[in-house]
């Protein structure tokens, strides 16, 4: 059987003198997942982490494809890494003609034709890709003497100058069927500090900046949580002292409270005596049930507040409600879980006084809180978003047409109420609570990755 390489291009911002320990450091679990899957189907199996706009990083990828000869090499990209994972693809076909591509993740999902017009793109897969590699290799393989390209659920490709999109692969129900990823296949040097586990797929939310649900479906899926907790006791045996934390990357993770309960229970059980951190909606989360989290070893949770002004809130369908967030920051705070508050300015309706709000609500919990973290963005409608499709109708203007300005670290649109500049104004105004943790620039990568639908397989 032929080799598969998969490549992801970092999401990295800045340098951190390699003590990195924000997610956007370390192997995408989407590959991963797919990465073991090939593995238990018989296939050897590579993994490069590529940084962004790195020249160095090309040369010694060139010399890795020279050594390896791979038959297929996967790109997994975000809507900002797109462009240069199209420039290392031409260049892997300038050099290896003969070796197949093939897309997958975040942007071909949502923007398959931006990437199979490529004439250095063969392939696309799209939503999750475990069964779609497998069948796809095994097709490459026999020249399709065992399975046809027209065959595979969720492929894209081209024949005879055609492009050619299958019916789309139904989502995995079971996830338990689904093998605890290797994490052996990246380097093992990566797994410092915080290390990713993902524990469910799909979001059942329709906020309108939001893309998970275009990308792992509306519908909730859960792994079994005693499958979860298994995992953690794995990475702790695994990695022993190279792990600080270990991040529950799901949107929500408190979706189901008593699955989260029990998972705390199963902790409490079994004396493990792990640091973890998760993501949680404000309007799910209890009093109760975060006492028992932060007993089990919970010492931070992230909730996305997004608006200080409820009138935005509402039309941006966050469901959220700010007299009922503070309550919920409050018992939070007592119950001695480091809080992490994200926000956006920019919002296709906000205006300089529902800006403003957001600056003061962040004033207000800074002032009162000591456990807390606040980041800011700027709202970026990112392709597969309900407001991507309606930015006509919404109001909203992109200012570039380069995917690499989409970081949530620069302003991308504008509309009547508000101008680049203003957004960057408002942003300085609210600058001296924001990023207040020892590695800003960790953060901030850490901020982005997980703003943009890293849980996305």
């Amino acid at each position: 059987m032929g080799k598969i390489m998969l490549l992801n291009i970092n999401i990295a911002v800045g340098q951190t003198n390699g003590n990195d320990d924000s997610l956007s450091s370390k192997p995408w679990i989407g590959n991963l997942f797919i990465g073991t899957f090939l593995e238990l189907n018989g296939h050897e199996v590579t993994m490069l982490e590529i940084p962004n706009n790195n020249s160095d990083s090309l040369e010694k990828l060139m010399a890795n494809i020279k050594r390896e000869k791979p038959l297929l090499i996967g790109f997994s990209a975000y809507t900002e890494t797109n462009n240069m994972a199209l420039i290392i693809a031409k260049e892997v076909k300038r050099q290896y003609p003969d070796i197949k591509i093939v897309f997958g993740g975040p942007h071909p999902t949502l923007c398959p034709k931006d990437v199979i017009l490529s004439k250095y793109v063969d392939f696309l897969i799209l939503m999750e890709g475990e069964s779609t590699i497998v069948e796809l290799v095994l097709a490459i393989e026999t020249e399709e003497a065992t399975i046809k390209y027209d065959d595979i659920p969720g492929l894209v490709f081209k024949r005879d100058n055609r492009i050619i999109k299958n019916n789309p692969r139904p989502k995995i129900a079971d996830l338990d069927l689904l093998p605890i990823i290797k994490r052996e296949l990246a380097d093992l040097e990566c797994y410092i500090g915080i290390i990713n586990v993902s524990s469910s797929r799909g979001c059942p939310n329709k906020c309108i900046y939001c893309s998970a649900a275009a990308l792992s479906g509306s519908r909730y899926r859960v792994r079994d949580i005693r499958n979860v907790f298994m995992e953690f006791v794995l990475l702790k045996l695994m990695l022993r002292e190279k792990v600080k934390e270990i991040y529950i990357t799901d949107d929500t993770f408190t979706a189901i409270p008593d699955r989260a309960e029990k998972f705390a229970k199963l902790i409490f059980q079994h004396n493990l005596n792990v640091k973890w951190r998760c993501e949680s909606r404000i309007d799910v989360m209890t009093e109760s049930l975060i006492k028992t989290l932060a007993k089990s070893g919970l010492v931070s949770v992230q909730y996305g507040i997004e608006s200080g002004c409820q009138d935005v809130l509402d039309k941006i369908k966050k469901r959220i409600d700010l007299e009922h967030a503070k309550a919920v920051i409050d018992f939070t705070h007592k119950a001695g879980v480091y809080i992490c508050l994200s926000f956006m300015l920019g919002h296709y309706c906000d205006t300089h006084a529902t800006m403003q709000k957001t600056v003061d609500f962040i004033s207000y919990v800074h002032n009162k809180y000591k456990l807390i973290e606040l980041v800011m963005g700027y709202n970026t409608p990112f392709p597969g978003t309900w407001q991507y499709t309606r930015m006509k109708e919404l109001g909203m203007r992109l200012i570039t047409e380069r995917y690499e300005d989409f970081t949530l670290a620069q302003p991308v649109i504008e509309t009547d109420n508000f101008t680049a500049q203003d957004l960057i104004s408002f942003y300085k105004r609210a600058e001296p609570y924001l990023w207040q943790m020892e590695k800003t620039v960790t953060a901030q990568a850490q901020h982005q990755q997980l703003n943009h639908c890293h849980q996305a397989e």
